[in-house]
């Protein structure tokens, strides 16, 4: 991509991607650390991990699951490849310590309908595949028990037969490494493209969840130690991302009501997490769930303008679209004023700021058109006492009036944003626009009789 953000609207608007994670390198990339008042995020990551991120000192243990929360598309899959970077940054005290491993679920997995069976099965192709990258190879000794375990519960399963046949002359032959690849690889797709599959692949891994984890977790410690002869880390860390978009119902199995199986994988892991998960119950967990990525910070909790926060809302944009295209700079500030801070809000603006241009120049009626357009977004849904609550917070000057099932919704709609370690809140600065939330805000404020 070119160092100078495009002028033209219709390049802007086919270039913003708002599900893209920005690679530290990518021109486009801006350190919010400061901005979002985040600046001990990773190392304080590291550390649960037991890598000490300014000395490189390592002390881990045997397997941690740690959450990372954080609201919908304020940058946690940048973050991770931020983090990966760093661990593989020889010049960095702590490189070379964890070998990082990314996984995104989404286009690997059926979000919408995700379980611990298909994270675990998609997760050990992963680390296959990677292994296969770079060359490595794990004895077959320490891989029998993974090929153990399909043979004996998998492949012989009356409703995969036919699948199970499309591999069969490899599976006659051992087929060793290259058959244990081809295994992960096409049954771990089942839990992305095949209904009919999908529920006996569960069963069989809840039936026999025992010796899978056992084998899985001989495998994980042969893989590390070909990551660890080969000079490439002492440890895996392995980043699991996009499983802070699956439905809340969905993440509530995986992260609370199934988190003994998650334990039972000896490994080192850290998930995204939806913020909403956070208030329903996961302090009781025993999965490490206190570390949040919040939003970038415009102002204090007293309302006092908060200049870093600008600063990388203004590099955000001003490296997506060239300054020039706005008829004056204050539009741009009216942009970020009204994403609240939240980087894909922001985006958003942007993108209905371009299809809403009339000519080749963003003009005040066309920054206007856009907050309109997302305010009209958010009114499909809210309702009178969405819009009740959203005001309650704002008079309560952030104040937590409650984690309720509303409250928690709003949050996971971005109605509500929340900043700092989730001390405060205000309502989206979009939804202040709507006559819905006006009307709850004046009933609020109006004198009891």
């Amino acid at each position: 991509m070119s160092q100078q953000p495009p002028r033209n609207l219709l390049q802007v608007l086919q270039q913003l991607d708002f599900d893209e994670a920005i690679e530290p390198s990518d021109p486009r990339f801006v350190d919010t650390d400061v901005a979002r008042g985040a600046t001990d995020l990773r190392s304080r990551l590291l550390t649960k991990f037991g890598l000490s991120l300014a000395t490189g000192e390592f002390f881990p243990t045997l397997g941690r699951h740690v959450l990372l929360f954080g609201p919908i598309g304020c940058g946690k899959s940048t973050e991770l490849m931020r983090l990966r970077a760093q661990l593989r940054d020889a010049g960095n005290p702590a490189g070379g310590k964890l070998y990082p491993i990314l996984f995104n679920v989404r286009g690997e997995i059926d979000i919408n309908n995700l379980e611990y069976a298909d994270l675990f099965l998609s997760l050990a192709h992963a680390v296959m595949s990677e292994l296969d990258r770079l060359q490595l190879r794990v004895d077959d000794a320490h891989i029998a028990g993974l090929k153990r375990w399909f043979s004996e519960h998998v492949l012989t399963q009356e409703a995969v037969k036919e699948l199970a046949a499309q591999i069969g002359t490899e599976a006659e032959a051992g087929g060793g490494w290259p058959l244990l690849l081809k295994l992960t690889a096409r049954f771990s797709a089942v839990f992305k493209n095949s209904s009919t599959y999908k529920d006996t692949m569960r069963e069989v891994v809840r039936k026999t969840f025992t010796e899978f984890a056992v084998a899985f977790n001989h495998f994980i410690r042969a893989a590390e130690q070909a990551i660890q002869a080969a000079g490439k880390g002492q440890r895996l860390l392995l980043l699991v991302d996009g499983t802070d978009k699956i439905p809340l119902k969905q993440a509530q199995s995986l992260f609370l009501e199934d988190t003994e199986q998650l334990l039972g994988i000896q490994a080192l892991v850290l998930y995204t997490a939806p913020i909403t998960l956070k208030y329903v119950g996961t302090t009781h967990s025993k999965l490490n769930s206190e570390l949040v990525l919040p939003i970038v910070k415009l102002a204090s909790r007293d309302g006092q303008r908060f200049d870093p926060g600008w600063q990388a809302m203004h590099d955000l944009l001003d490296r997506r679209i060239d300054p020039a295209a706005f008829a004056s700079p204050d539009l741009r500030d009216r942009l970020i004023e009204m994403s609240g801070g939240h980087p894909r809000e922001l985006l958003r603006l942007l993108a209905l700021a371009c299809e809403s241009a009339e000519g080749a120049t963003i003009e005040s009626a066309t920054v206007d058109r856009a907050i309109e357009l997302l305010a009209a977004d958010y009114r499909y849904w809210l309702s009178p006492e969405d819009y009740t609550r959203l005001a309650e917070v704002d008079a309560s000057n952030g104040l937590h009036v409650g984690n309720d099932e509303r409250t928690r919704n709003l949050l996971w709609r971005l109605a509500l944003l929340q900043y700092n370690d989730g001390s405060w809140r205000r309502s989206n600065p979009v939804v202040r626009e709507l006559e819905g939330y006006r009307r709850a805000a004046q009933a609020l404020a109006a004198p009891t009789p």
